[in-house]
């Protein structure tokens, strides 16, 4: 089914020529220093704002904004907020860095990409999602998320789209369906998945989907754009949840989607305006405000990570490890490949199954360890929890045992407490 897309052809071509790259990710002092910013913004915390006369509120409310300001700002927060086009722009920068010097160098005069921050991950989801999808169509799933998973499910149950769950850590499993069902549109994936922590093969799969004309949506939540830039392995659309790796510290909710700009300013802004998934001014300043310490954080959390998945791999109370920077991971040289690190995500399983896991949490659960039993990942606190009943509940147990996420499986998010002090906790909890 080609041509469903009108944008599609500009953006191979521009897809070819900026965001193909042979280097990995952005430098990371590079990164740090477009994270700390030279000009965060006061918090603008109003929604409102006055015009300066009637011919600029109408060329305003038509997306003609002056320079600087990104269409439609400056009307009414929902449309857009100084903080909230601050925190877009260093997104933009963190994850496009090398477009951005690609399109210079080629004196690009118009818009490659597009960033848009959203009041949740979820609501970046969504929103992208919903503008371009349409009954009839289908999309392929890959091992994402329990809400994005029940959100698919819904659009299937209720608008008649055709959702294929597939493991998509197989590239192939791709390929040969898009090539027995050319409805569909996109492909969404995470990698490393949410919680198993196995890998897709962003580069292999973006070549079937160009194939395919099907666009390429990649959560980079776990990664955070300083593990991973998809763009550069072929990625046509990349979402994040704000709330983890970039907040960093559990105080706000927010989401983030990055895309063609002929698309996302055209079908999925208008989306956007009319459904309202918009952040408050104060958290879009909070994440601005934590997003300058994001790379020296996750680098911390990431080498702890490391090597208390090598003390939970070598002790006599786990049963199996999963992460990406351990030798036994099956697809560790993937994560050689496309990611900066192993980075700060570690599933696992304890020897006794279920009942010696919910042994484990509760011990977390109480308030003298260093670390909490909680949903949430990427923070400065360490995090414990339990998929099956907590984060993936909605998926169909036959569904969830099918992708690994058993009943005994634990995920743990590091935060930067410090080796000794984890696995300190870890060792005394594992005993009881």
């Amino acid at each position: 089914m080609k041509g469903r897309f009108y944008w599609w052809n500009d953006w191979m071509d521009r897809k070819k020529k900026y965001c193909a790259t042979t280097e990995k990710q952005l430098d990371a002092d590079k990164f740090n220093a477009i994270c700390a910013g030279t000009g965060l913004p006061n918090i603008h915390q109003k929604s409102t704002f006055k015009f300066k006369d009637v011919a600029d509120g109408a060329a305003r409310f038509v997306g003609h904004s002056p320079s600087g300001e990104k269409p439609y700002a400056r009307i009414y927060t929902r449309l857009g907020n100084p903080n909230t086009e601050y925190l877009e722009k260093v997104l933009f920068q963190l994850e496009c860095q090398h477009i951005i010097e690609n399109a210079l160098a080629h004196d690009e005069k118009s818009p490659t990409i597009a960033s848009l921050v959203f009041s949740s991950g979820m609501a970046a989801i969504t929103t992208t999602v919903m503008g371009f999808v349409r009954p009839g169509d289908g999309i392929i799933v890959g091992n994402v998320y329990g809400c994005t998973d029940s959100f698919m499910r819904f659009l299937q149950n209720r608008f008649g789209v055709n959702v294929y769950f597939v493991d998509a850590t197989n590239s192939d499993n791709i390929k040969k369906t898009l090539e027995a069902h050319p409805e569909i549109c996109a492909v969404l994936i995470e990698t490393p998945d949410n919680p198993t922590l196995a890998m897709c093969d962003i580069e292999a799969i973006s070549k079937h989907t160009e194939a395919h004309e099907a666009i390429l949506m990649v959560d980079n939540t776990f990664c955070s754009p300083y593990l991973q830039q998809p763009f550069r392995l072929g990625a046509d659309i990349v979402i994040h949840s704000l709330t983890k790796y970039v907040s960093g510290h559990s105080t706000s909710i927010a989401g983030a989607a990055l895309g063609p700009y002929e698309y996302f300013s055209k079908e999925v802004f208008p989306v956007y305006k009319d459904f309202g998934p918009t952040p408050s001014p104060f958290d879009s300043w909070l994440n601005s405000l934590t997003i300058q310490e994001m790379g020296v954080r996750m680098e911390h959390q990431c080498k702890t990570a490391a090597r208390v998945a090598e003390f939970l791999e070598n002790h006599p109370k786990i049963e199996k490890v999963w992460y990406p920077g351990l030798k036994s991971h099956p697809q560790n040289d993937l994560c050689k490949k496309q990611m900066r690190n192993g980075g700060g995500m570690i599933a696992f399983e304890v020897k006794g199954g279920f009942d010696a896991g919910v042994k484990l949490m509760n011990y977390f659960a109480r308030p003298d360890t260093p670390m909490e039993l909680a949903v949430s990942l990427g923070s400065v606190i360490s995090y414990i929890e339990h998929p099956a009943s907590m984060t993936h509940s909605a998926i169909p147990e036959e569904d969830r045992n099918e992708r690994g996420i058993t009943s005994s499986l634990v995920r743990l998010s590091i935060g930067v407490e410090g080796y000794s002090i984890l696995t300190q906790a870890l060792d005394e909890g594992l005993s009881l």
